[in-house]
């Protein structure tokens, strides 16, 4: 496919000058000139404001557009949205990447605290969230570790579910679903009921997910075509299988001041690790007949979370939240042989208290602590030794309000203590400082602009690490001299919402101190990376090398970037139906100082799309460029750009309830897509042409 380096980049500085045209071209806007949006709250935004309200770029998946992008994986979910990619990792493994960061420097979290998984340690292990249990998604784009802790410094998603209640209900409120999916034969049913007695509010929910290995478009080696492979082994990625069933029950009592719930949610997945048999002698098609790699995952999750309003003299409202996990997964190397076993125990509280207006200012201070205990063990557990984690945080967020213009500040410090079984143990003190402006420049046009300085901590696997890392091919070397690393970051954007015009453009700059990142190693001083064994030593006269020796060091970094969406209704409302047609993109870059690229940055994605809706009836088109990755780090392989066409059909009949039906195509041209952000890229493309079929009933 042919690339296109400038048009993103152009794309961005178009939507810029054509999303300042309106407020250029005409007098402010009547309050009749604007549309009416039903408000969305950012539960993540200890303010409670909304998107266009909010001083950083924040953006919430919520109703009809988030029934069609539910997915398997919260990545495949929110892959395609702004700024968003996924780190997929077959089809039971798949984490989201944002603005080009992932891992350690995004942080997921459940209902606002922590999913407590060990999702960021490696790119195969899933989020233990089911993204069918959402009623929505909130994705803060760029450094949130004012709000969230150093883990954050890249950004935030964060999923709200209603499995604890904050009031009852006046009647049943129930919904029950299935999906089908031809990708990879996926049949899924879903479903939740609530119900009051008195002040007590009761939650039940439950999903369940087969699905067997993913049909593709051609070969899953990338190099198979080349090498003359046998064509009927194209058009399956073999062990890409899951096996996913989770349930939750939920309580709470609630009065006019407030609510106390507690909840217990559980989770549990099988899935196949595509194109990873193991390296031991005997292996190959060996451990293929054996079935191959496969982890095995359980969560049990405990929370206890509860809200009072004016609690004490000066205070409006105090929220708080207690969440304990047992986590552990088993990475088996075919049926009935387990080999290593992660657990990760973990607690969670928070508390935040608003402070009573003083004039026009108002904020929120709070409280946060985490304890984690970790551990692996077996041949193959990288990070050698168990670890405790303990996190204590106090931040505080103020917002003062001039008018139009509203003004925020806020710190936040945190002391991080690592200690380690049979290894130095290490601390951290790590602060975050922010400022922001959000200036209401007319009823349709906002403008947002801030500025921060956030440290992040070293995680375990970056001080710890000592062995071999056979999902991602390496062996690792963790370094006990790392130190904070800082990420000074400024976030400009744009909205406008208009009664026939809507967009938003955000532009980004960070750059870091000390970033962690993995740097190759030449120990023989050949000219060329070190391969070694899985013990860690260079091969023998006649032996190879099989892993990339790499090890965790710093050094400064630069990203940039930027989102733009513009959209317009050329047809309003009538006979045929309300037509609206929008271009979005977005595109970010990464490289260390000195010029060299850093690996697996998200490449420069253009798109539109036409969306139609008359009554009962709604349907969308939208087709997505992705350029060529050729800005490469070093040995990274590039990467083919592709256009991706998918088409969403939605029906929704009221009777009783409501029932939904939806048919959807995916990857419509079958092309074959490979993510640049993913670690098996090269041997585990994503699926073809595929069709999916839902239906819901909702009775409220």
């Amino acid at each position: 496919m042919t690339a296109y380096p400038t048009r993103g980049p152009l794309l961005l500085a178009a939507l810029f000058a054509f999303s300042l045209t309106p407020a250029n071209a005409q007098p402010a806007a009547e309050d009749d000139d604007t549309v009416e949006f039903d408000p969305i709250v950012v539960t993540a935004d200890p303010l409670a404001r909304g998107e266009l309200d909010s001083t950083r770029p924040v953006s919430v998946l919520d109703g009809q557009a988030l029934d069609r992008a539910q997915a398997a994986t919260l990545g495949e979910t929110l892959d395609g949205e702004l700024g968003v990619a996924n780190s997929s990792f077959g089809g039971g493994a798949g984490r989201p990447v944002i603005r080009g960061q992932s891992g350690p420097r995004v942080r997921v979290l459940d209902g606002g605290l922590g999913t407590l998984d060990v999702s960021s340690l490696s790119p195969d292990h899933n989020v233990s969230i089911e993204p069918f249990r959402a009623e929505q998604i909130e994705v803060l784009r760029g450094p949130a570790s004012l709000l969230f802790g150093s883990g954050a410094i890249g950004g935030v998603v964060n999923v709200v579910t209603d499995t604890i209640p904050t009031a009852p209900v006046d009647q049943v409120d129930f919904s029950l679903g299935t999906q089908f999916d031809s990708a990879h034969d996926g049949r899924s049913l879903f479903g939740h009921v609530e119900f009051s007695a008195g002040p007590l509010a009761f939650h039940i929910d439950g999903q369940t997910r087969r699905t067997d290995d993913l049909e593709i478009d051609g070969f899953a080696d990338a190099d198979a075509a080349e090498e003359g492979a046998d064509p009927s082994e194209a058009g399956t990625l073999e062990n890409s299988y899951t096996d996913t069933e989770t349930g939750a029950f939920g309580v709470s009592w609630a009065g006019s001041r407030g609510f106390l719930g507690a909840a217990v949610t559980q989770y549990d997945t099988v899935y196949g690790i595509p194109g990873h048999g193991h390296h031991d002698e005997g292996g190959g098609e060996e451990a293929e007949e054996e079935g191959g790699v496969f982890l095995d995952v359980t969560q049990v999750r405990y929370d206890l979370r509860g809200e009072l309003s004016n609690p004490l003299a000066g205070l409006t409202r105090l929220r708080g939240a207690v969440v304990k996990n047992d986590y552990k997964h088993i990475e088996f190397e075919g049926p009935g042989e387990p080999g290593t076993v992660f657990t990760n125990d973990a607690v969670e509280a928070r508390l935040e208290a608003s402070h009573a207006e003083i004039g026009a200012l108002r904020g929120v201070f709070g409280l946060q602590v985490v304890d984690r205990d970790f551990q692996a063990i077996g041949e193959e557990a990288f990070v050698v030794v168990p670890v405790n984690t303990q996190q204590t945080s106090l931040f505080v967020v103020e917002e003062f309000g001039l008018g139009p213009v509203t003004l925020e500040a806020g710190g936040r410090i945190e002391r991080v203590d690592l200690t380690a079984d049979g290894a130095a143990n290490r601390d951290f003190a790590a602060t975050s400082l922010s400022l922001g402006l959000n200036w209401a420049l007319t009823d349709a046009l906002r403008f947002a602009v801030s500025a921060s300085a956030s440290e992040r901590a070293p995680v375990a696997e970056e001080l710890y690490s000592n062995g071999p890392h056979l999902a991602t091919e390496t062996f690792e070397l963790g370094s006990l001299a790392l130190e904070v690393e800082t990420a000074n970051n400024i976030d400009v954007s744009l909205h406008w919402h208009g009664e026939r015009l809507f967009g938003h453009l955000s532009l980004f700059a960070t750059q870091y101190d000390d970033y962690i990142f993995q740097a190759f190693v030449d120990s023989n001083n050949d000219g060329e990376a070190d391969l070694v064994t899985e013990e860690g030593a260079l091969p023998g006269p006649g032996e190879e090398g099989e892993l990339l020796l790499v090890n965790y060091t710093q050094a400064d970094a630069d990203f940039a970037g930027g989102e733009a969406e513009l959209g317009a209704i050329i047809v309003p409302r009538g006979p045929l139906g309300e037509w609206s047609l929008r271009v979005f993109g977005d595109t970010v870059s990464g490289e260390l100082d000195g010029g060299q690229n850093l690996p697996r940055i998200t490449p420069t994605r253009i798109g539109v799309g036409l969306d139609w809706s008359r009554g009962i009836l709604n349907a969308s088109l939208k087709l997505t460029e992705v350029d060529d990755a050729e800005d490469l780090a070093p040995l990274e392989t590039p990467t083919d750009g592709y256009s991706l066409l998918s088409a969403d059909f939605d029906w929704a009949v009221n009777t009783a309830g409501t029932l939904k039906l939806g048919v959807r195509g995916r990857n419509l041209l079958d092309e074959e897509v490979r993510l640049h952000t993913s670690f098996i890229k090269d041997i585990a493309p994503q699926a073809g042409r595929s069709l999916i079929l839902d239906a819901r009933y909702e009775f409220r």
